[in-house]
């Protein structure tokens, strides 16, 4: 029987996700000297844009006097989130077989390759993503108006905004969602944004009840989103980080030439679902890419969609030499970029 990798049972992805979860969020908690790309990241964290609104706000400042706490809870919502989005994987029937490797993937692109006790509020959005995504799957069977469903959809989005406020651009997911999974009806787009707006409709009331500008709110979102905040230069990027990064991005490739051939196999729903996440995808990588408060912070959200693209390389088909082996450096090239300090 040859050998393969990429396919493992509940308990055995149990089990590498807890070693992988330990040796990403260890490092953090240890907190090694940083060099090169971690270094400049960290550095980042003392120029980072306002949180954008109270709520964020008082998260952030709760972190830094408790980091500890900050990690503790991070690596518990990775958790959560890289077994939610293998639900919703399983449920939704995406692939042709039953797959846990989208936890596994989540992990790697969420954390190993950057993490921080300060990527709460990013996790803590990608739960309520996966949330809000799950709704919009399900109102694929509703055959009556699915106006409160939206309005919760929107609710649980907005919220996401209210918390870290580049997720506010998520918002953006809501027609696609709307024009994939439901038949045009005016009343459900109404309900929709109106549920997105109160999140921060609340933020706004509950400053004013507290004696500050009502508006002060839509000022403090306006400045966290157009405050630049780059990137590390890529010439801080070490070896290990190219070759993840370069693994992903194959993997990626591999995986949409991969759907695309077998598009003509997938049931009307899957096909939606897939096309959903490949959106989601575009969206976070749009906001990773050009917004001016863009961060590696972000890398929880944009984990979603490649946690479910990228397995469907691997799915249906045969080990071999190829897909083991990015497989493997994949995994190597994450546990490298978090050990190798200590060596240092």
């Amino acid at each position: 029987m040859s050998l393969d990798l990429t396919r493992q049972s509940l308990l055995k992805t149990l089990l590498y996700f807890v070693l992988l979860a330990g040796i990403f969020w260890g490092a953090e908690l240890f907190h090694p000297e940083r060099s090169g790309l971690a270094a400049a990241a960290h550095a980042a964290e003392v120029t980072a844009p306002p949180s954008g609104t109270p709520l964020g706000s008082l998260i952030d400042r709760w972190l830094e006097y408790l980091p500890g706490i900050g990690i503790l809870l991070s690596s518990v919502l990775v958790f959560i989130n890289s077994f939610f989005v293998t639900r919703i994987v399983i449920r939704n029937v995406i692939f042709l077989e039953r797959t846990y490797m989208p936890a596994i993937i989540y992990l790697l692109v969420s954390s190993g390759y950057y993490n921080s006790y300060m990527s709460f509020r990013p996790l803590l959005v990608a739960l309520l993503l996966l949330i809000a995504a799950e709704a919009i799957f399900r109102s694929y069977h509703s055959k009556t108006l699915a106006t409160g469903q939206y309005l919760v959809i929107g609710f649980i989005l907005g919220s996401a905004g209210a918390i870290y406020a580049p997720a506010l651009f998520l918002g953006a997911l809501l027609p696609v969602g709307l024009f994939i999974f439901r038949l045009f009806d005016i009343r459900e787009w109404i309900a929709a944004v109106g549920g997105w707006m109160l999140p921060l409709f609340f933020s706004a009331y509950g400053v004013w009840l507290s004696g500050g500008d009502f508006l002060n709110v839509a000022v403090e979102c306006k400045e966290a989103l157009t405050t630049p905040l780059a990137l590390p230069p890529a010439k801080l990027f070490s070896s290990f980080e190219w070759t993840f990064i370069g693994c992903v991005a194959v993997l990626f490739i591999l995986s949409i030439v991969t759907f695309l051939g077998r598009s003509r196999s997938y049931k009307l729903k899957p096909f939606k679902v897939y096309i959903f996440f490949i959106w989601m995808l575009a969206v976070s990588a749009a906001i990773l890419a050009f917004v001016p408060c863009r961060s590696l912070y972000q890398l929880p959200i944009l984990a979603i969609p490649l946690s479910v693209i990228i397995p469907t390389y691997f799915n249906s088909r045969k080990p071999n030499f190829i897909s083991n082996f990015l497989y493997a450096l994949m995994i190597g090239c994450a546990v490298v970029i978090h050990l190798l300090p200590f060596f240092l």
